[in-house]
């Protein structure tokens, strides 16, 4: 399929710091794509790019064929932007809201009422209509921010970490209200922190990191790339940054530990026998010994490069 959303060879600098490094990328029409990574890896400043908040050093993006520099005007009226903070006026009501943001895409008012009740109706928001902004729970303010940003019926969707401040609960009904905006046929952009809500939600996935993209696939494609199991050991006296890099010396092994154990993903076939040795070299004595499936969490430690805690 042809991407509706395109990166090709995105730069960004300030000075001699590059805060996006030569990114190309492709994303499907009518799909869920999760953009992951660590503080400063790069995708607040990719979104901003997209949405038009700001120009790329070098480089080129487009939604669909348009370009978000030179067609800035054209690509503002096809996206929808939820950002962190609420985008919303408290003092109005949920109607008075969509009302209002309708109005500045210049929508009829008849146009937009239908399109309220049916986004309304979409959210589940429809029974609090005619209810002041600030009297809403976190999780409908969350929705009432994405009804905001579809009114004028984007083709994107861009949702920069939805689920921040809610409660379990609400993010599950904040997922839902996602799949069935994408259900309706909008494509999605969503950045999150949360591991969880991006492997359910997501039918792809990027991590970056310093400005680059370091892996990008399906989940279970990613999974396989860095490795089939994990394993986690806790031993006595536990000199876990000794073991790490006596460990990975074995090869196709990767380590990140926490004073809770050993964490090791294996990439490739190994005999644990060579890992136990390697604790008993050191005089270490194994208490536990647990194995799992290699998560989505464990991709992104190993993605990011950073230690695990």
């Amino acid at each position: 399929m042809e991407p509706i959303i395109e990166f090709r060879s995105i730069t960004k600098s300030y000075g001699d710091f590059k805060v996006l490094d030569n990114v190309t990328l492709g994303i499907e029409k009518g799909t869920i794509f999760g953009l992951l990574g660590p503080n400063g890896a790069g995708k607040s400043t990719l979104i901003k790019i997209l949405s038009c908040q700001s120009r790329p050093s070098s480089g080129h993006a487009y939604i669909s064929g348009l370009d978000v520099v030179s067609d800035k005007k054209e690509v503002l009226s096809i996206i929808g932007v939820v950002p962190q903070e609420n985008s919303f006026y408290d003092e109005l009501t949920i109607n008075e809201n969509l009302k209002f943001f309708g109005s500045l895409y210049r929508i009829r008012p008849i146009e937009i009422k239908k399109r309220s009740h049916k986004i309304l109706a979409l959210l589940k928001l429809d029974e609090k209509s005619d209810t002041r902004a600030n009297n809403l729970s976190g999780g409908m303010k969350t929705r009432l921010n994405i009804a905001c940003a579809l009114i004028h019926k984007p083709e994107v969707l861009i949702l920069d970490e939805p689920s921040v401040g809610l409660d379990p609960v609400s993010r599950k009904a904040l997922w839902e209200t996602i799949r069935v905006v994408n259900n309706e046929g909008t494509t999605i952009l969503l950045t999150t922190h949360y591991m969880e809500e991006a492997d359910l939600l997501c039918d792809r996935i990027l991590i970056m990191n310093r400005g680059r993209i370091v892996i990008e696939g399906k989940q279970e494609e990613l999974k396989k790339k860095v490795g089939e199991t994990m394993i986690l050991i806790t031993s006595s006296p536990g000199n876990y940054h000794v073991l790490k890099g006596e460990v990975e010396s074995l090869g196709n092994i990767s380590c990140s530990f926490s004073d809770k154990g050993l964490k090791i993903i294996l990439t490739g076939q190994m005999q644990l026998h060579n890992i136990f040795d390697v604790f008993e070299s050191h005089e270490e004595k194994i208490i536990t010994v647990e194995s799992s499936t290699t998560s989505l969490e464990d991709v992104f430690i190993h993605a990011s490069g950073e230690e695990w805690h």
